[in-house]
């Protein structure tokens, strides 16, 4: 199987959790990770679930995400991985749709809890995050690929935008790039109230090199590797915004000359393939 074949089949298992409440399966991870703290730990009273929790206890809810990540996505992909193998592509370290293909299908209970990273300082000297009760903290678990299904969520969204007409997929890819590039630009600025740049390009924080490609896939677009939409993000940016890096987060939209060629040559590379 090629790599567009992982794409295609990765995307058909996931587009049913994509069309489902977010609530709903948000719900469903905290109740399965509060499940695995119960048979890691035993029963735990009302009076330890509102305490605040200890860093010990940190250790062990990360581990039992991670755990309950793995599972969740092996029980979803689990036959499509054991049957086509783990793809490695050069340059790519996680392979296939990001961040899904290129690992062993294992949970950390398989070779045991590592001890994970717990809140430090700020860079600058800050005090340590305010902690929550274990009780929040159970019941905000975050499944660690859930921003996969995010992603072809928000494609889905935009993808539903845009009139079919009648029209080949092709001759809707201006218009859902300029869709993404909007919703995308919305939730960084709006939504996450962002004003500046620190650790990554302006363009990073729109995470479009990640959402292109599940455009390609959603769309039917032609292509043995998807990601390549992904890939004409940074040299479109570097060549319509010339201001300095933190410049484009003062502005009141996102660049139009932006949008207008990224989708430009999306539809180039669709014709060429």
């Amino acid at each position: 199987m090629g790599a567009r074949a992982h794409w295609d089949e990765t995307y058909r298992i996931l587009l049913p959790q994509v069309l489902r409440p977010v609530d709903e399966t948000r719900r469903e991870f905290a109740e399965a990770v509060f499940q695995a703290w119960l048979m890691w730990q035993g029963d735990t009273s009302e009076e330890e679930l509102d305490a605040l929790i200890t860093d010990e206890e940190i250790s062990v809810l990360r581990a039992l995400e991670e755990a309950c990540s793995l599972g969740w996505r092996n029980a979803l992909l689990g036959r499509t991985l054991a049957d086509h193998g783990y793809e490695t592509v050069v340059g790519r370290p996680y392979g296939g749709p990001h961040g899904l293909w290129g690992a062993p299908a294992r949970t950390t209970a398989d070779e045991g809890f590592r001890p994970p990273s717990l809140p430090r300082p700020a860079r600058w000297g800050g005090e340590l995050p305010v902690r929550r009760s274990l009780r929040d903290a159970l019941s905000s678990a975050t499944n660690r690929f859930d921003v996969v299904v995010r992603r072809i969520r928000d494609v889905h969204a935009a993808i539903a935008t845009v009139p079919v007409e009648g029209r080949p997929p092709i001759d809707r890819v201006r218009e859902v790039v300029t869709r993404l590039c909007l919703d995308a630009w919305h939730e960084a600025v709006e939504v996450h109230r962002r004003r500046g740049w620190d650790d990554a390009e302006w363009w990073q924080y729109l995470d479009l090199e990640n959402l292109l490609p599940w455009m390609a896939v959603a769309l039917g677009l032609p292509g043995e590797h998807p990601e390549r939409y992904g890939d004409l993000v940074e040299p479109v940016a570097s060549r319509t915004v010339t201001d300095s890096w933190d410049g484009p987060m003062r502005w009141q939209a996102i660049p139009a000359n932006f949008v207008s060629e990224l989708g430009e040559v999306c539809v180039r590379l669709a014709l060429r393939d």
